[in-house]
């Protein structure tokens, strides 16, 4: 059956048509237009990190120096990391490194946009250990005196502390053989460590007095004192451990003498002082203790009173060997061959106090044994400091 289509339609139909194939090709252009949009190269940023290096002090002998890196950048996107020294990262555009040998330090700062740059600073000011280069404490100041004669700090507080130099960095101990004598205190083994590593340490210029702070009653190394006396081992060694703490020596201890500072600071004193701590010329033996630091002849490289005035308290330790009883006749009867001796028991340490004071003229060399709970009108004792 044949239909025929009306000329109006076929009209219609074609202007349809015309239509939908505009929108396609409009469609296809516009969609390869945004195509190529999407593929213009983005040209990444060229601006690249500035770095900023400086050093918290240029004063010479220093035990540590902190360094300071700062970045910074044009670039909107900023500073992504600071990468240290060390290899280790600080996700910022600031950080500090504290160094404690001398040499070139290299930082490298890095920006969001993936540019990096790289900067080293030297540090030539930090102390090189050695018996001639003394290290300061926090807090303390050079009071006088140089290394070979007595090289004199200072603490805020008045505490005064000599340089013992050791080049060696072995200490002495004139009772290393001796089988009544040990020395297993556990700050005379942080003192060996030490001075192997430093080459010298602090000994305290005068005796131990009384000082409290906040409050606390501890141990002071200050002139025209009354030396601390009627004081056992105990209480000594206490009161001298917990200065350090007390007057704020952060990274240094102080501890009562032990036989290895105190042999080899009368050793270092023989040098300069013949026969010094085997004569009794220097010390005071007059029978009336005095402030410490008055005995002009007891100074020697600025070290004040260590043959005389008051006995001192170390650590080092007296095998006492204790009197025994034969109980051989008690028990004659029950068991002739019964031959028991009873031991005296005998369970308090004896600890060795070196030196003569006001009362006994002794050697700075001397040295005797006693209960370490035991006390004297004319015993006293000294601290050192150390690293």
């Amino acid at each position: 059956m044949y239909y025929k289509v009306s000329p109006i339609i076929i009209a219609v139909l074609i202007v349809v048509v015309l239509c939908v194939v505009g929108l396609g090709v409009k469609f296809l252009l516009d969609n390869q237009n945004n195509t190529g949009d999407d593929q213009t190269e983005v040209v990444p940023s060229e601006i690249v990190p500035v770095l900023k290096l400086t050093s918290n002090t240029d004063e010479e002998n220093q035990e540590s120096v902190t360094l300071t890196a700062i970045a910074t950048t044009d670039d909107e996107a900023g500073i992504q990391a600071i990468t240290l020294p060390d290899g280790s990262v600080n996700r910022s555009d600031n950080a500090t490194f504290t160094v404690t040998e001398n040499g070139n330090y290299t930082f490298r700062a890095k920006g969001n946009n993936g540019q990096t740059t790289s900067l080293a600073i030297e540090v030539n000011n930090i102390r090189e250990a050695s018996a001639n280069s003394p290290y300061m404490p926090t807090g303390f100041s050079h009071k006088g005196g140089e290394v070979d004669s007595g090289y004199v700090i200072e603490d805020s507080y008045g505490n005064q502390f000599v340089w013992v130099p050791v080049p060696s960095g072995k200490l002495t101990r004139n009772t290393m053989q001796d089988t009544d004598y040990e020395e297993s205190n556990s700050t005379a083994s942080a003192l060996v460590n030490s001075v192997a590593q430093n080459y010298g340490f602090y000994m305290g210029r005068y005796e131990a007095s009384t000082y409290e702070v906040n409050g606390e009653i501890v141990a002071g190394s200050m002139g025209g004192k009354q030396p601390r006396v009627n004081i056992s081992y105990i209480e000594a060694a206490a009161a001298a451990s917990k200065a350090a703490q007390a007057f704020g020596y952060e990274g240094y201890q102080t501890a009562i003498l032990n036989s290895y500072a105190w042999d080899t600071t009368t050793t270092w004193l023989d040098q300069t002082s013949e026969n010094y701590s085997t004569s009794t010329n220097s010390g005071n033996y007059s029978g009336n203790i005095r402030e410490t630091g008055q005995t002009e002849a007891d100074i020697k490289n600025n070290i004040c009173d260590l043959a005389g005035n008051v006995r001192e308290w170390t650590t080092e330790i007296y095998k006492f060997k204790p009197a025994t009883t034969n109980t051989s006749s008690k028990n004659k009867n029950k068991n002739k061959n019964n031959t028991n001796t009873e031991v005296v028991s005998e369970t308090v340490n004896y600890r060795v106090v070196r030196g003569g004071s006001a009362n006994l003229s002794r050697t700075a060399s001397s040295h005797t044994g006693y209960k370490e709970n035991a006390s004297d009108p004319s015993w006293g004792f000294r601290m050192i400091l150390y690293k």
